[in-house]
């Protein structure tokens, strides 16, 4: 690697911070190939926002870096590490040369930990480039793959909160429509939790969607989708449901 001594820095002080046997455990729970120094989120998030020494460096430069080490780490808290730096800048700006770098990054997602957290990472940057992101996002979600598949998903909505819903039931169900069927465990989450989140805001339509696409919805993806309704309207659904299948 051409920053292969940034890479090091990194890595040595995350590794400073972690614990060989929790790095163990979460390669283990995520069914990951990557290693881990077992490092906490709080811990990582701290020790990125201190800095490194590739810091005081242009901000094209300090991307191809962290460009370079996501590329190409074979430590998962290295990836993670990139993230949480421009996690909090993709908040406040986002830059035009972002897309063209970060959207590469999903050909590393292996587990769904850095699937989410790349997503996002993607969610910041489809609201601020629809135009550029977005027809990436669509490809993605017609891929065989599972991951591309996943983040085309998740992207589409800001985590959990009160403004995690920023596009509309004409550019999200078309999308969650075609992956609906998909029974593959990490897509039936996505779908359902884009349509709960989407229900806080578009309740009406995101009811209908969910009425009349529920005899091809699997199980996991329906209960993550109605998990916020109250009993009397998740009772109601089931018993659609079940008539329905």
């Amino acid at each position: 690697m051409k920053y292969r001594r940034f890479h090091d820095e990194v890595l040595d002080a995350l590794r400073h911070l972690g614990k060989p046997s929790l790095g163990l455990h979460m390669a283990k729970d995520r069914r990951s190939a990557l290693r881990y120094v077992g490092i906490r989120v709080p811990a990582l998030r701290q020790r990125v926002r201190e800095g490194f020494s590739f810091y005081h460096q242009d901000p094209k430069t300090v991307l191809a870096i962290w460009d370079e080490l996501w590329m190409n780490s074979e430590w998962g808290d290295v990836l993670f590490a990139a993230a949480e730096h421009y996690k909090p800048i993709l908040r406040k700006r986002v830059e035009p040369e972002y897309w063209p770098v970060m959207k590469h990054w999903v050909k590393r997602v292996e587990n769904w930990c850095h699937s989410d957290v790349l997503s996002g990472l993607y969610s910041r940057l489809l609201e601020a480039h629809p135009a550029h992101v977005m027809p990436e996002l669509r490809c993605w979600n017609t891929h065989p793959a599972l991951w591309p598949r996943r983040v085309s998903l998740v992207s589409l909505i800001h985590y959990t909160g009160k403004n995690a819903v920023f596009l509309g039931p004409d550019v999200v169900l078309p999308m969650i429509d075609n992956c609906v069927h998909d029974d593959r465990y990490y897509i039936q989450k996505a779908v359902g939790w884009v349509l709960r989140e989407m229900w806080r805001v578009y309740p009406d339509e995101i009811q209908a969607y969910v009425e009349a696409a529920m005899d091809r919805m699997p199980s996991g993806a329906f209960s993550r989708a109605i998990e916020r309704r109250d009993r009397r309207e998740q009772d109601e659904l089931r018993a659609l449901r079940r008539r329905a299948v």
